[in-house]
C-alpha cells in the first residue's frame, strides 16, 4: 500500500472526510444524536482570489530557477552569493558543542543561513583553506537560548566553490522546455491555469463555510462511543507509526510529539479525541440530511472509487482496500459530494466577486431573462476585489537544520 493515513492533528480544512475506517453507522443509528437546524437557505459568499501580474511573474521567475543549473569554480576565492562546500568544527571555551560541526555542507553566502558573521567571513578565502571565525552567537538567540550573546569560534575548510548560473527568460527558453512557442503564450496558460485554481478553491471554501454553517445550526447530543473509540485508537495508532517513521531521520518520539505542539501523549489523545468528535458531528449531520432527503449511494458507485483506487495505488483486492481505509470510506465520500451539492443549490449567494455569481443567483428568479444574466456576469467581472488567500493548514513536522538552526 503506498498511501499513508494521516493522525488527525495534522489535517488541516474542512474536516469532512478527513478521517476513515471508523465503522459503518448510519442515519438510524445517528439521528438519537443529532437535531437537526435550518440546511436550506444557507446564506454564504463566495470570493474568487484575483490572479495579479506579481502571481504570474512569481511563476515565471520560478519555471526559469528550475531550470538553473550550478558550475564549479576553481581560479578564484569566495564571493558573494557563491555556494561553498566545507567542514566547520564549533567550539565554546575551547570544547565543541553539540549540533556545532558538521561536514559536506552546502552554504549560499549570503543566504543568512549561518549567524551574522559566518558567511561574510569566508568572502576572499580560496578552496583548501581552513578559516579561523571568532564571532558572538545574537542575543536574543531562539534557536538555542542558552548561548545567546556567548563567544563562539568556528574553524572551516572549504572544500568546493560554485556558483548557480540561472538562464534569461526568452522565447526559446519557453518554447524548449514547455509546450509554449513564446513568453507571452506561457504567461497565459499560467494565468488561465491560476485562475481556474482560485475558483476551485473559491468553491471548496463557500461549501465548506456552508457545511459549517449547517453543522452549527444543528444539536449534538452525543456520540457512539465505540466509534469515537475506534476513530481515536486508530488516529493514535497511525501517529504512532509516522512518528516511527521519522526515527530513520535521528528523531525521537518525544521529538515528534513536540515537533506537533504536544508535550505528552496525554495531551495528543486529548487533541485527537477533539478532532474526531468535530469530524463526527459532521459524518451525523452528514447522514442524517441524506436520510431526510431521500439522498442514497449506490454500490455501483462506491466500487467505482474503490476501483480507482486500486488502479491508483496498485492494490489487488478490495478487501485490502477496506481493511485500510474504513467500511464506509467510500461512502462518506460519494455522500458528502451528493449533500453537499444539495445544500449548495439549496443556499443563497449573498455576495460574490466571481464573475458568473450573479447569473447563478439570478437564475433562481423565473421572470429573469438571459439577458439580463449576462448583464449581472458582465457588471461581477467589473468588481473584482482584493485578493484571499486560500492556504489550508497543512501542519507540519519541522525539526532543527543542523546549520540553520543550532549554529
Amino acid at each position: 500500500m503506498k498511501k499513508q493515513r494521516t493522525a488527525a492533528f495534522i489535517l488541516a480544512g474542512a474536516m469532512l472526510l478527513g478521517l476513515t475506517g471508523c465503522g459503518n453507522n448510519k442515519a438510524k443509528s445517528y439521528s438519537k444524536y443529532v437535531e437537526l437546524g435550518q440546511y436550506k437557505g444557507i446564506e454564504y459568499t463566495k470570493t474568487v482570489a484575483e490572479v495579479t501580474e506579481e502571481d504570474v511573474q512569481s511563476r515565471l521567475d520560478s519555471f526559469v530557477e528550475g531550470l538553473s543549473e550550478t558550475e564549479e569554480i576553481s581560479d578564484r576565492a569566495v564571493q558573494d552569493e557563491d555556494i561553498v562546500n566545507i567542514d566547520f568544527v564549533g567550539t565554546m571555551d575551547g570544547e565543541e558543542f553539540d549540533g556545532g560541526s558538521a561536514t559536506g555542507q552546502e552554504l549560499t553566502i549570503g543566504s543568512g543561513q549561518f549567524i551574522d558573521g559566518f558567511e561574510s567571513g569566508l568572502i576572499g578565502h580560496n578552496i583548501g583553506e581552513e578559516v579561523s571565525l571568532d564571532l558572538k552567537f545574537p542575543d536574543p538567540y531562539e534557536n538555542d537560548p542558552e548561548k545567546a550573546g556567548k563567544d563562539v569560534n568556528f574553524k572551516v575548510t572549504i572544500n568546493s566553490i560554485s556558483v548557480k548560473n540561472t538562464p534569461k527568460l526568452t522565447d526559446a527558453l519557453v518554447k524548449e522546455n514547455t509546450d509554449y512557442d513564446t513568453i507571452d503564450a506561457y504567461k497565459d496558460s499560467i494565468r488561465e491555469e491560476m485562475k481556474t485554481s482560485n475558483e476551485e478553491s473559491a468553491e471548496q471554501q463557500a461549501q465548506s463555510d456552508i457545511f459549517n454553517k449547517v453543522v452549527a445550526n444543528c444539536k449534538i447530543t452525543g456520540y457512539d462511543e465505540a466509534e469515537v473509540k475506534k476513530c481515536v485508537d486508530d488516529e493514535f495508532n497511525s501517529f504512532k507509526q509516522m512518528a516511527e517513521s521519522y526515527k530513520n531521520y535521528g528523531y525521537s518520539y518525544e521529538d515528534v510529539l513536540k515537533a506537533n505542539g504536544f508535550e505528552t501523549e496525554d495531551e495528543l489523545k486529548e487533541g485527537i479525541t477533539s478532532y474526531v468528535k468535530e469530524y463526527l458531528n459532521q459524518k451525523m449531520v452528514l447522514y442524517c440530511i441524506a436520510d431526510k432527503e431521500g439522498i442514497t449511494v449506490t454500490s455501483e458507485e462506491t466500487d467505482k472509487l474503490v476501483q480507482e483506487y486500486m488502479d491508483m495505488y496498485q492494490v489487488e483486492t478490495k478487501e485490502e482496500v477496506y481493511d485500510y481505509l474504513g467500511d464506509d470510506y467510500f461512502e462518506v465520500r460519494v455522500l458528502s459530494e451528493k449533500v453537499m451539492e444539495f445544500l449548495k443549490k439549496n443556499a443563497v449567494l449573498v455576495d460574490s466577486t466571481e464573475a458568473d455569481s450573479k447569473a447563478d443567483s439570478t437564475e433562481k428568479k423565473e421572470d429573469a431573462s438571459e439577458a439580463d444574466t449576462e448583464k449581472d456576469s458582465e457588471t461581477e467581472e467589473t468588481e473584482k476585489t482584493e485578493e484571499k488567500d486560500t492556504s489550508e493548514a497543512e501542519s507540519k513536522t519541522e525539526t532543527d537544520d543542523t546549520s540553520e538552526n543550532k549554529n
